[in-house]
């Protein structure tokens, strides 16, 4: 049976939350429509507008409540400031034809002042699935997206972790409450979605040590591991991708 590979956001999303464990770590998520919009902003700060489809960043619209009834708007490579009724169109502007979401903003945690988050590939040679590659994303300056397609960049997750958590007793914690998470996001979507074997999953950390599930993806790029002065990740990346293919 060849690999599975399982297209939109909003479909692996709502797998993700059948658990209990999983749905507290789970951005608030709805299709994107007047209602929705307006229902999001008046409960977030900041909500995120993306492609169901997308990869790579691509697409992904910041939206930023400010004072007096008025929103900042941000893409990839500008930001302006509209009202509410100008804000659907000013979307609409930016989106392709793939249907879209809108996604409960996260406050990122900070490695040396820019937005970071966590990539995990979990691979399934044979009967389990296992933690193949885990690496910190770091935005590039002045972004708020973390992709490497965006200009993001690789960093050790034990390095960054000691930097931004002040007790090495908290780094710890962390790490492994990333590997339950993990793990038990691969095992959901597994039975949800049988066949899959490859998931990229996009963790955040937000500035209160909390973590967040923000995307499942079953054909995720790992370049972000040619990156890393160690390249132990990538070659089991690689080794486990290779059985794979053999095999299946």
């Amino acid at each position: 049976m060849p690999i599975r590979r399982v297209q939109g956001k909003i479909r692996k999303t709502k797998a993700i939350q059948t658990h209990p464990l999983l749905r507290k770590h789970i951005p608030a998520s709805q299709w994107l429509n007047a209602k929705s919009l307006r229902e999001m902003l008046q409960q977030h700060p900041v909500v995120f507008v993306k492609p169901d489809t997308g990869s790579g960043g691509k697409g992904i619209i910041r939206i930023r409540r400010l004072p007096d009834q008025r929103f900042q708007i941000c893409t990839s490579r500008n930001c302006k400031n509209v009202k509410f009724h100008e804000l659907l169109p000013a979307i609409r502007k930016q989106m392709r034809s793939s249907p879209y979401m809108i996604q409960q903003g996260v406050h990122l945690a900070r490695y040396n002042g820019q937005a970071i988050d966590f990539r995990i590939i979990m691979q399934k040679p044979r009967n389990r699935w296992q933690i193949s590659g885990k690496v910190v994303r770091v935005a590039a300056p002045g972004r708020f997206l973390t992709n490497y397609h965006q200009g993001g960049r690789a960093a050790p997750v034990e390095r960054v972790l000691q930097r931004v958590l002040t007790r090495k007793s908290e780094a710890s914690r962390i790490d492994q409450q990333l590997n339950i998470l993990s793990h038990t996001t691969a095992e959901v979507l597994d039975r949800h979605f049988p066949g899959i074997r490859v998931l990229g999953l996009d963790i955040a950390l937000d500035r209160s040590k909390r973590l967040w599930i923000l995307e499942a993806n079953t054909n995720p790029g790992t370049m972000l591991f040619k990156q890393l002065p160690d390249k132990s990740m990538l070659r089991r990346i690689q080794r486990n991708r290779q059985y794979m293919y053999r095999v299946y």
